[in-house]
């Protein structure tokens, strides 16, 4: 598919191969460079949008039902659906939250990396840990349950600590120690540790 294709409304020939994404599909077609950055700048801006809108179809909500929700028309949820994240308020992702019984958290700034994303979820597990620890000091009814609890996430935890440590490359040995034992001849006597190891 080019430009021309589209530009003079000529529908595009089936090519019968099929692409994972449509940045993979715009690739793969020629598809020009100053298309496929607009259509990642729409993406981007849409982001939150689009994500609602699948969290919606996803609870099996139609727009009229979302409107109610919102306290809109349904033209005002089309509307909101297709336009832009810049256009959401706070108050408009909380009701699609509630609606659809879902949690949405959004997280503004650069993506954490690897090592700070655990990091933040490792504080976060010790502060639910604490908590359920108190509670299992102030009820007894649970203390029990809590504490079958923490030893399965103990183990869990070690687990998933020792599967990931299993995929991180050996260390090169700095030296190498190797004790050989050798066939004795007949009539020479043992050789001393100390001649093997050459000291």
């Amino acid at each position: 598919m080019n430009t021309e294709q589209l530009d003079r409304g000529t529908p595009p020939k089936l090519t019968g191969r099929k692409y994972r994404s449509v940045r993979d599909l715009m690739a793969g077609e020629g598809v020009a460079p100053e298309v496929q950055d607009r259509v990642k700048e729409l993406r981007d801006e849409t982001r939150v949008v689009l994500q609602l809108a699948k969290l919606r179809q996803a609870a099996g909500l139609n727009q009229e039902d979302m409107a109610k929700y919102l306290k809109v028309t349904q033209s005002a949820v089309s509307k909101l659906e297709s336009g832009t994240d810049e256009d959401l308020t706070l108050g408009q992702i909380r009701e699609y939250a509630r609606a659809t019984g879902q949690r949405i958290g959004i997280l503004c700034g650069k993506p954490l990396t690897h090592v700070e994303a655990v990091k933040c979820h490792a504080f976060g597990i010790k502060h639910h840990l604490e908590a359920l620890a108190q509670l299992a000091n102030r009820d007894e009814e649970l203390k029990k349950e809590i504490q079958g609890f923490f030893g399965d996430a103990f183990f869990n935890i070690l687990t998933i600590l020792g599967e990931c440590g299993e995929k991180l490359p050996s260390p090169e040995p700095e030296c190498e120690v190797r004790i050989e034992l050798m066939k004795q001849e007949p009539g020479r006597r043992p050789a001393r540790a100390e001649e093997l190891l050459g000291m």
